[in-house]
């Protein structure tokens, strides 16, 4: 996962820029491997969706020095996982057989009747 984050600008701050400190950033990390790593990948997709990884990571860091618009930025799946059809079954829902009803096919006379109408 990759996540970006900006830091406040403090009330007397003389300089432009201020760049997050090495505990910051080792926070970030530790926060975002808990979350990938204690549930499965449908579990995190719901996590990305309301943007609460970022907002763990504002609070967390918060008193060493304040974090703003924190987001997950980008993710990629570093190896594939593993598959189960029984969990796929249960992504996408119970998988019945009703194919539907049989059509019938047009007879002879009708085709060339319908093409007669249009002048073909």
């Amino acid at each position: 996962m990759f996540c970006i984050g900006f830091t406040k600008k403090c009330v007397n701050q003389q300089k432009r820029t201020c760049y997050a400190q090495s505990s910051q950033i080792r926070q970030m990390r530790e926060i975002m491997v808990n979350q990938a790593q204690y549930c499965d990948l449908k579990d995190l997709v719901q996590k990305f969706i309301p943007e609460s990884i970022g907002k763990e990571i504002e609070k967390a860091t918060s008193s060493i020095y304040p974090l703003q618009n924190v987001y997950i930025r980008k993710v990629k799946i570093l190896k594939a996982p593993k598959f189960d059809l029984g969990k796929l079954m249960e992504v996408h829902g119970d998988y019945s057989e009703d194919f539907g009803v049989k059509l019938e096919r047009p007879t002879e006379e009708t085709v060339a009747e319908v093409t007669e109408v249009i002048g073909a």
